[in-house]
């Protein structure tokens, strides 16, 4: 049962988020876009693919995955922020979209939904991580794919959060020893990690009897 601190903390998480997404997308600059853009097309997704963006924001992905996955896929834009939702919802996206205003510990859909989840920007700031890995791990597929992406190293993430302070200040990504442990008690198994200036992805499997070979990019 949730103690009543990080209940206390997610409430004042959630309203961080909900103040901010009015202007969330001035932030998002054409070299954002670009850098998303290729991680999207790296990730070979197919069409008809069923996709779960995590923390989707005020929908930065999905004009990317709406183009990747076409008329025949479906896409789930969750996140925790009713208000960075609404914005989402006003773009007037596709209608392959549904919206969720959930938390990742406790996403609302059914066992083996998605064959691909994508938390762009967001796993710093899930309060608890390896609840949050099960639950998507639990949602995926045999074989389905996690995938954990930002536009910048993760000491830039890091140090940006602690820049800022507040609700966000404690909210980092783990160290790459810290998360392969994570990933790996979830039943996932990574195959990629990329950590540079540039961008940072991770990229884990559902297990499957097949073996993977890690690949790593710095």
């Amino acid at each position: 049962m949730a103690t009543s601190s990080a209940i206390r903390l997610a409430t004042q998480r959630q309203e961080y988020f909900d103040q901010l997404a009015s202007s969330w997308d001035r932030e998002i600059t054409v070299e954002v876009v670009e850098c998303l853009s290729n991680i999207v097309e790296q990730l070979n997704i197919k069409p008809g693919d069923w996709v779960l963006d995590i923390g989707s924001g005020t929908g930065i992905l999905l004009p990317l995955l709406i183009e990747a996955v076409g008329d025949k896929g479906k896409i789930i834009a969750l996140d925790f922020s009713t208000k960075m939702l609404h914005q989402a919802k006003a773009k007037n996206f596709s209608s392959i979209v549904d919206y969720i205003q959930a938390n990742v510990t406790a996403i609302p859909l059914s066992n083996n939904f998605a064959d691909l989840a994508i938390c762009n920007g967001v796993f710093p700031h899930f309060s608890d991580k390896t609840k949050a890995l099960r639950e998507i791990a639990r949602v995926l597929k045999g074989g389905g794919r996690l995938v954990i992406c930002h536009t910048a190293s993760r000491e830039a993430i890091n140090q940006l959060h602690q820049s800022i302070g507040g609700v966000v200040a404690t909210d980092l990504l783990p160290h790459e020893f810290q998360l392969i442990k994570l990933i790996k008690q979830a039943g996932l198994v990574i195959t990629h990690i990329e950590d540079n200036p540039k961008r940072y992805l991770i990229i884990a499997e559902r297990q499957t009897k097949v073996s993977h070979t890690l690949s790593r990019k710095l």
